[in-house]
């Protein structure tokens, strides 16, 4: 694998934020909604995120 700019592990950190934010949202409209498929759509989001975020991590390691 060839190295990673200053530039690019700048790009995969903001990435990292950007989907933990939207992790810690989406858990938390899943602990707030009161419809179940509504809570279950935001649980669904909430773990594809989450695959998202593993998946850039695993490209930096």
């Amino acid at each position: 694998m060839e190295e990673i700019t200053a530039v690019e592990l700048a790009g995969f950190s903001e990435l990292l934020t950007h989907e933990e934010n939207i992790i810690k949202k989406y858990k938390c409209y899943a602990q707030t909604c009161e419809d179940p498929a509504l809570k279950e759509m935001c649980e669904d989001m909430a773990q594809r995120h989450t695959q998202h975020y593993d998946a850039i991590l695993s490209e930096l390691k």
